[in-house]
């Protein structure tokens, strides 16, 4: 395990981490997982496979005696996506993260959450998802027994949680069904723990969540970004832990420098960081929050309004990396879906089962604007986070079904 302490970003104040953390204790500020005694020499551990090689920078301890039992993910796919890249003239290399167990790269920050939980002896957590990091960490609350999600997920994604109950056991999770946006469900899952006085999940501000998403950025920086480098990081964003993520591996281990540049890309039908990135704004003002979300079939669940905790953190590393936030229209993530399967390896998959997300398509969507409008070079070199799987009634077959022959 790596020597951490945690670190208050707004008032500096430090501490162990002797209890469940969501806030400051000093200042309700923003903590952070910082590391001791690890730099540019340090390298993953040999003696583990899975995630648990990555010890060295991870706020896990591999000799707790059950831990290794409860997981065991190995490093995701990463392939040369060579006909998407003939198609747009870059060189595009796909993170498949659909392998993971629900489908989704939110297996990654279920483990850890649900290891922080139990390292401090929290019986009960309230949280708030539109679906795959509820799932996950519902998956992972039923490996390790504990302890008992109370999950709030939109009416609207109903249908979709109900699909992925194989996944966790009703004695660790209860599910209410929230009424509204994204952001609206958040309220009522925060007032829901304050009356109840249990503990709240924290969403951004929930660094074991950050710290697990950080397994991705870990793997790339040593798999392909031993060898092979690239320019741009690509991944769809609601909140932006990713985006943050992503690059908290290249700090951890002493590569800030090194860090790719990194492309956000929201749906066009909510899209509050790229009409505050547009505006060059440091903050998220009620200007840039979409008064509605206008219902599309392309849009399942990145669809928060009102991220206004993330973006003004994720606003000056994306300055530092020279990134960008894009949105991407209806039209734009439907062409996008459809170039996933030029790629004998999706469509393999999707024999097997397996059927690209939406959310996915909404980055690849990303990265044809941002060819088309130039930042994005010819022959650049660019990896995709394709972060998860499309869940039941996501992806209707006619969109793709004359691909698959």
């Amino acid at each position: 395990m790596a020597d951490f302490y945690l670190k208050c970003a707004d008032c500096g104040y430090e501490t162990v981490e002797d209890q469940y953390y969501v806030n400051c204790s000093q200042c309700e500020g923003f903590l952070n997982v910082q590391l001791r005694n690890v730099d540019a020499s340090t390298k993953p551990d040999s003696n583990y496979s899975s995630i648990f090689k990555y010890h060295p920078f991870m706020p896990f301890d591999v000799q707790e005696a059950d831990l290794l039992a409860h997981e065991n993910f190995e490093d995701t796919p990463t392939f040369f996506a060579e006909q998407i890249s003939n198609r747009l003239d870059v060189e595009l290399y796909c993170k498949d993260e659909t392998v993971f167990p629900t489908g989704t790269w939110k297996d990654r920050e279920g483990f850890v959450s649900i290891y922080r939980l139990w390292k401090n002896n929290i019986s009960d957590m309230v949280l708030f998802s539109s679906g795959n990091t509820g799932t996950s960490l519902a998956r992972s609350a039923s490996l390790f027994k504990g302890p008992r999600l109370h999950l709030f997920v939109p009416k609207s994604s109903k249908n979709r949680i109900q699909s992925l109950t194989k996944f966790y056991h009703p004695d660790f999770v209860e599910i209410h069904y929230g009424d509204g946006s994204n952001d609206e469900c958040i309220v009522q899952a925060k007032a829901y723990a304050s009356d109840s006085g249990l503990a709240i999940e924290g969403g951004f501000r929930n660094y074991a969540r950050r710290e697990g998403l950080k397994l991705l950025g870990l793997e790339y920086i040593f798999g392909l970004g031993v060898d092979n480098p690239v320019d741009w990081y690509v991944q769809a964003v609601a909140g932006g832990i990713g985006v943050y993520s992503f690059y908290k591996a290249h700090c951890d281990t002493g590569r800030a420098d090194a860090c790719p540049r990194i492309l956000g890309v929201q749906a066009e039908a909510c899209s509050p960081m790229v009409n505050a990135w547009k505006d060059d704004s440091a903050t998220l003002e009620d200007r840039h929050i979409p008064q509605e979300i206008v219902a599309s079939d392309f849009v399942r669940v990145l669809r928060t309004r009102k991220p206004a905790d993330s973006y003004p953190i994720l606003k000056p590393i994306m300055d530092q990396v020279d990134g960008q936030f894009e949105c991407a229209s209806d039209d734009g993530i439907y062409e996008a879906l459809r170039l996933f399967y030029l790629e004998d390896y999706y469509k393999k998959a999707h024999g097997n089962g397996i059927v690209v997300g939406l959310e996915a398509a909404t980055a690849l969507a990303g990265i044809v604007r941002g060819i088309q409008h130039g930042y994005i070079q010819k022959g650049a070199k660019v990896l995709l986070n394709v972060s998860g799987a499309a869940k039941a009634g996501d992806v209707k077959s006619e969109w793709i079904e004359d691909l698959l022959n």
